[in-house]
């Protein structure tokens, strides 16, 4: 009779969510970032075709620095590529309209700083800083307007929108907050009530 296999040792109890979170949560800060996608012009994809014509994918595909997969897709598009009679530039930068705001980065700043004191921020307050920091600026915006009036309703709705763009959303009271005093004035209530 051969003996009986010895149980396996009791495996350890699986960990808690909360760790299981915290795990994730440093997995998805601490990994590599996400690679940005490339934009390319219709000049840049000619010089590239030209470039590698005589190579194979892979080689050229090294050479010119580019993903495999885009060469073989602009190879399958060579014929639309040379005939495109667009902008050369097309595609050369990030997509979408360029920031009309040349002061963007102390805009954000000053935003910031706003929220960080727990102070308003609103389009007005926004406008204001503009008026204070940037006149020139805003005299040459507002050269562009019908009146001076149809002016400051454009930057308000500028500046709403750029704070949108970057994060930043209105925040709104609701019925659901209490005054402090009236928490005070509970607290010291129950407080006396208690036996």
């Amino acid at each position: 009779m051969e003996a009986a296999p010895a149980p396996d040792p009791p495996s350890e109890p699986p960990p808690p969510p909360e760790e299981l979170a915290i795990e994730g949560l440093l997995d998805e800060v601490f990994s590599a970032p996400k690679q940005r996608r490339m934009h390319y012009s219709m000049k840049q994809k000619r010089d590239v075709l030209l470039a590698t014509l005589g190579l194979g994918t892979r080689e050229a595909a090294r050479v010119q620095k580019i993903p495999r997969r885009t060469l073989e897709s602009w190879r399958e598009k060579k014929e639309d590529i040379f005939a495109f009679r667009g902008s050369e530039k097309t595609l050369s930068r990030a997509p979408g309209r360029p920031e009309i705001i040349p002061f963007k980065v102390e805009l954000i700043v000053f935003m910031k700083d706003k929220r960080r004191e727990s102070l308003p921020l609103t389009a007005s307050i926004m406008a204001a800083y503009v008026r204070d920091e940037h006149s020139e600026w805003l005299e040459d915006y507002a050269a562009g307007k019908k009146d001076i009036y149809t002016a400051y309703q454009s930057l308000q709705r500028l500046l709403q929108r750029f704070a949108y763009r970057h994060g930043f959303v209105q925040r709104t009271p609701h019925g659901l907050k209490v005054v402090f005093s009236f928490l005070l004035f509970s607290r010291n209530l129950t407080s006396c009530i208690a036996f």
